[in-house]
């Protein structure tokens, strides 16, 4: 089964060193890369477009932050948490940053900049591990 991932960061040079990150894991074969959370929405609206299996979340972004995103699209997608794992990837080192991940059962781990070929690499093992069926927003 072929694996997407959604990349929602507004760093340009993270947006740079995730995407050879993610091609070297050799794990995603589909990828969207979006630069604002508003960016997904407008996609959303456009287009029947497949939930990803796994999305890599910045929470710092101007706009609509990470988690003003994942309130969003549980509005869409009320079975968000069932159907995609969420990867909160942050620079931050707020421990009230973690303890609010822990809060969203969307939310399936916090990690911290910068990820490494082997953690992408976890994330689509862990995506291995379920069942699920990618359904249509």
């Amino acid at each position: 089964m072929s694996k997407c991932v959604w990349v929602i960061d507004d760093d340009e040079i993270y947006q740079i060193i995730i995407k050879k990150l993610i091609s070297r894991s050799e794990i995603f074969q589909e990828q969207s890369y979006y630069t604002n959370a508003n960016e997904v929405f407008e996609q959303l609206e456009k287009a029947d477009i497949f939930l990803p299996d796994a999305i890599l979340l910045d929470i710092n972004m101007p706009q609509m932050d990470g988690w003003q995103f994942i309130e969003k699209l549980k509005t869409i997608h009320p079975d968000l948490a069932e159907k995609t794992d969420i990867f909160i990837v942050s620079s931050s080192i707020a421990y009230s940053d973690k303890e609010r991940a822990d809060k969203f059962p969307e939310v399936t781990a916090f990690l911290s900049k910068p990820v490494s070929v082997e953690e992408i690499k976890n994330i689509g093992n862990s995506l291995n591990k379920k069942t699920r069926s990618r359904d249509q927003v």
